[in-house]
């Protein structure tokens, strides 16, 4: 990736995340709109979607994002990679950031009449977000760097792309997060990985 393209990425993410930040501290539309999201998909739950939402959420609980990380890290170097195993450390940084950035916040999680997912830690931005963004797209990236084949490329952009989406989308569905965290979450893990890696050699 390009210097200039690195920043200009760089930039909107953290644009996107300073809008929905300055939005959910001085204004309530942003409260409104999330409310709407939510209600329109808790009207809408089937049981197995419920069940595969639930698969999906638990499949990347930060416990096990750090642990696939931490095997992949050690599987880089024992193949001498150390560069990767290295920018695989934005991972486990990231979510610290969040931690961070939550409770900066403080923003309460979605009170729903049937939630399927019981928490008390504060909601913006979505730590499931973030480590779904981090760890895929620091994958994605070091496919990127290393993979010629045009096809595998897309291959990993979309598969990236797709698993930051199912995490999301399985975060919204359960009344764990409002829209706005998950899309904040996204744009802060977006924000760090192209910072940390080079995406060419």
């Amino acid at each position: 990736m390009q210097p200039r393209v690195r920043w200009a990425v760089i930039t909107a993410a953290l644009a996107v995340f300073l809008a929905l930040a300055l939005l959910l501290v001085f204004g309530s539309t942003l409260a409104a709109f999330d409310l709407q999201v939510t209600q329109f998909l808790q009207a809408r739950r089937t049981p197995w979607l419920s069940r595969a939402m639930l698969f999906v959420t638990d499949a990347h609980e930060t416990v096990r994002i750090l642990a696939a990380t931490a095997l992949l890290a050690l599987w880089f170097l024992y193949r001498g990679d150390r560069a990767a195993a290295a920018s695989l450390a934005v991972v486990p940084a990231g979510q610290l950031l969040n931690v961070g950035l939550k409770h900066l916040f403080q923003r309460a999680r979605p009170v729903v009449p049937e939630p399927l997912v019981h928490l008390a830690t504060y909601s913006f931005p979505s730590g499931h977000a973030v480590a779904s963004t981090l760890f895929y797209g620091t994958v994605c990236a070091l496919v990127l760097q290393r993979v010629r084949s045009p096809a595998w490329r897309v291959v990993a952009v979309a598969g990236a792309a797709a698993m930051v989406l199912l995490v999301t989308f399985s975060r919204v569905y359960l009344g764990a997060h409002y829209l706005s965290d998950v899309v904040a979450g996204v744009a802060v893990g977006a924000a760090c990985v192209v910072a940390v890696l080079r995406w060419g050699r």
